[in-house]
Order: structure tokens, then C-alpha cells, then sequence
């Protein structure tokens, strides 16, 4: 009886691994107000099978879905599956308080980080500090940065800003990305604001970084579009495409 026993104790030891193999444990879905997590993404803490690593989300303290994306750290406002975008907002900027985003964020990193992707010309709001006074961006005053020594601007533009589009007197102190373009310049600072606590999209698609990670350059025909070619031409491409869109802007509008 006792062999029995034994026998019959060993084959449910042997048996529950191979259940525990068959039924890993289950990833989670949600987090807060976003409940359709899933591959490519991954929550952290979540078990090795779950979603990719290199498209990790964590939940924060108040049940908020975050993204760590080159040390800035931006609230998940949506994922769309059937168009492969995340919309982000950087969390400094979320609840629409005057100051500074979290961190800097422009399209070079995007298009240069190869794990999601976002078109060229595409809005962008510069945060300018200047040692005096620029009319042209008098509207554009970010109230709580700027005192008797300087004065800090947002500039929204349907492009990205670099130190050439800018008079002497300022410099370039954060970029944010933005998704609503803009018809009329400038907009208020109020405007602005408002518009960037809608954040911005980002594509992804796997695929892309596996090409690049495989020496090609990922290219998709439209923002819209999310079918991409995997080109296997050198990165030169991209490079003079970048200092194409730099001297354009440059010739194309004035300094601030």
C-alpha cells in the first residue's frame, strides 16, 4: 500500500511541470484606462512569453499605463492594433501645468531607434530660451520659465526646429512631438499647450526593427499606412534625406 501511495505521489509530482508547461502562466491585458495590451507589447513583471522586450510598458503607482522611450517617460493614451499606433504624452505636460516636458524628445531619436517610426515632416513644439524679448513670438511666452534675464517661447511648427531656423539671441532648450497641424503662426501659448496634452502618435511594427537590426533602412509609404518596405539600401539614404529636410526648412522660413 505504501509503494502504491508512493508510486501514485511521484507520477503527480512529474505531472505538474508538464502542466505548468502546457498552461504558462497568463499576461496581463490591461492597466488603468488602457485594457487591450497585448504583442508586441508587454507589461513589466509580466512572464518571459509575454508580448517582445523591447516594447515594454509599467504600471505606475496610480494604475497608469507609461512608456519609457529614451529616458522620457509618457502616459499610454491609446493602442490601435489595426493601425499599429501608440498615442503618448509626456507625463510632465499631461495634466496641461506650465513647464518643461519630462524630457526632450525629437524625430532624429524616433527615426534613428528603428522600433517604431514617424514621417518627416510632422509638428513639432520647440521650447526657445532667449536673452531678450522676440515680438514675432510674444504670444508664444511660457509665463512660469521666463523672467527679467530671459524669456522662453513655445514654437509650434508643421516641422522640426534646429539652431539655423533661429535668431542668435536663443537656443533650443526641449522639443516636443505633436500630432495637430497647424494653418496659422503663431499660436498662443494656451493654444499650444492644450494641443500637446492630446500628445502624439507613434507607429510600430516589428518587422521595421528586425530590418534594421538586418542593415536595411524601413520606409512606409504614408503616416497612414501601415505596411512598410524594407530597402536594402545603405543608411546614406536616410542620412541625406535628413540634411535635405534641414536645408529646406532653412531657405524656406525665416528666423524666429
Amino acid at each position: 500500500m505504501r509503494n502504491s501511495s508512493a508510486i501514485a505521489l511521484l507520477i503527480i509530482l512529474l505531472f505538474i511541470p508538464i502542466q505548468a508547461r502546457n498552461h504558462p502562466p497568463p499576461c496581463s491585458t490591461s492597466c488603468g484606462d488602457i485594457h487591450n495590451i497585448g504583442y508586441p507589447f508587454r507589461l513589466k513583471g509580466d512572464p518571459p512569453h509575454c508580448g517582445d522586450p523591447d516594447y515594454e510598458l509599467y504600471c505606475d503607482n496610480h494604475n497608469r499605463t507609461i512608456l519609457n522611450f529614451h529616458a522620457g517617460l509618457y502616459y499610454v493614451n491609446n493602442i490601435s492594433y489595426a493601425q499599429r499606433l501608440i498615442r503618448l504624452v509626456d507625463i510632465n505636460l499631461a495634466a496641461g501645468n506650465c513647464g518643461l516636458p519630462y524630457r526632450s524628445l525629437g524625430l532624429e531619436e524616433v527615426v534613428g531607434d528603428g522600433r517604431y517610426y514617424r514621417q518627416y515632416f510632422s509638428p513639432h513644439a520647440t521650447f526657445v530660451r532667449c536673452s531678450k524679448e522676440i515680438n514675432s513670438m510674444g504670444s508664444s511666452m511660457v509665463p512660469c520659465l521666463s523672467g527679467n534675464t530671459s524669456r522662453v517661447y513655445l514654437n509650434y511648427t508643421n516641422y522640426m526646429l534646429y539652431d539655423s531656423h533661429i535668431t542668435s539671441a536663443c537656443d533650443i532648450i526641449a522639443v516636443v512631438l505633436s500630432d495637430h497641424k497647424v494653418d496659422q503662426f503663431p499660436s498662443s501659448y494656451e493654444e499650444i499647450q492644450r494641443t500637446l496634452q492630446l500628445g502624439f502618435d507613434l507607429r510600430w511594427a516589428v518587422e521595421c526593427r528586425d530590418c534594421r537590426a538586418d542593415g536595411g533602412y524601413c520606409q512606409f509609404p504614408t503616416q497612414e499606412s501601415s505596411r512598410f518596405h524594407c530597402s536594402k539600401e545603405d543608411d546614406k539614404i536616410s542620412l541625406l534625406f535628413s540634411l535635405f529636410i534641414r536645408l529646406y526648412t532653412s531657405f524656406s522660413y525665416p528666423y524666429l
